[in-house]
């Protein structure tokens, strides 16, 4: 791409303004329509891409917006606007245009000391996200798989192009970004990876090969609540895959003997009885982590929401609909 070019879509001609950012498999853009001047994200797929069958991120983004736009969480999910083909000079590329949004949530903390989100505003993100998250699993069939800060973004006033730096909204709206590597809920196994998530986010049963289901997103999302409210990682974010059991077993306690027996990858951690094949001396509860970190209101009611989320056995892990009805989210 190249700042002021026109790009044909079925819908009309779009301008390209400026990159708004890229990773692996794609660069986004901030486009807008020449015929109703309206600003737009446009992301851009590899050409290698184009034809690759495990990748669906249109196939997502069309069920979420037929699925049923009256759903509470249908407007906490990002919206598809068009897709279509482009021909450029390395191939054919596969272009999604979705709404507008602003900051991610990652760039949004750093408006506060300390990076600590405000525990009112913290809870009222978690809302609006466990609404989204139901509205993909419930209603899409959809696991996330890739559930961070930096894939939730702040909507934008009307007419806006950019979010101010020094607007801090009460109550910010946000929306789910990037079904990109999201999976069918009932076609789990035929998923291109095994390994969802990133180290740091990646749930245990994942970790240990003991096959994934919509439990993972719940996992990400608590760490995603951790890192808002006390500033930090709960796992540092430079993690390799090969440490996450040890480190969860340091926050959480043992893995339980039936996840270890489910995993497929269990004898590189643990040995035949469920014991570390790498004994750890140290233990760092995670209730002891957000103490050393966090000084706010309600740390009892924000330790015990986390302890509920970071089940290490995916089958006693809550749902979201549960999570929807703790206590602590009853309170401002």
């Amino acid at each position: 791409m190249k700042l002021g070019e026109i790009v044909a879509a079925p819908s009309g001609r779009y301008q390209v303004i400026r990159k708004l950012g890229w990773g692996e498999y794609s660069t986004v853009w901030l486009v807008r329509s020449q015929s109703s001047q309206n600003y737009a994200a446009m992301k851009v797929m590899k050409a290698v891409l184009t034809d690759r069958p495990e990748l669906r991120e249109t196939e997502y983004l069309r069920r979420v917006m037929t699925a049923d736009p009256t759903h509470p969480g249908f407007q906490h999910i990002s919206h598809l606007i068009e897709d279509f083909r482009f021909e450029g000079p390395n191939g054919e590329h596969v272009c999604i245009v979705t709404e507008l949004l602003g900051q991610n949530l990652h760039q949004y903390s750093k408006r506060f000391p300390r990076h600590q989100v405000p525990i009112a505003i913290v809870k009222s993100i978690l809302r609006q996200l466990l609404a989204g998250l139901m509205y993909l699993h419930e209603k899409c069939n959809i696991i996330h798989t890739d559930i961070k800060t930096t894939n939730v973004l702040l909507t934008l006033p009307d007419g806006a192009t950019t979010t101010p730096i020094n607007l801090i909204p009460d109550k910010p709206t946000v929306k789910l970004i990037d079904l990109g590597v999201a999976c069918w809920a009932d076609g789990v196994d035929d998923h291109w990876t095994e390994f969802i998530q990133n180290p740091a986010l990646r749930a245990p049963e994942v970790s240990i090969g003991a096959g994934w289901g919509t439990p993972a997103d719940v996992w990400s999302l608590g760490i995603l609540i951790f890192e808002l409210a006390t500033g930090t990682f709960m796992v540092p974010d430079d993690a390799h895959e090969i440490s996450i059991p040890y480190m969860h077993a340091m926050l959480f306690g043992p893995y339980p003997l039936a996840l270890i027996k489910k995993g497929k990858y269990s004898d590189a951690f643990f040995k035949e009885d469920g014991s570390q094949l790498y004994p750890q001396d140290a233990q760092a509860p995670m209730a002891d982590t957000i103490r050393q970190f966090y000084k706010g209101p309600d740390l009892e009611g924000l330790t015990q929401f986390l302890e509920t989320v970071f089940r290490l056995d995916p089958e006693e892990r809550p749902t979201l609909r549960n999570l929807s009805q703790h206590p602590w989210l009853s309170t401002t």
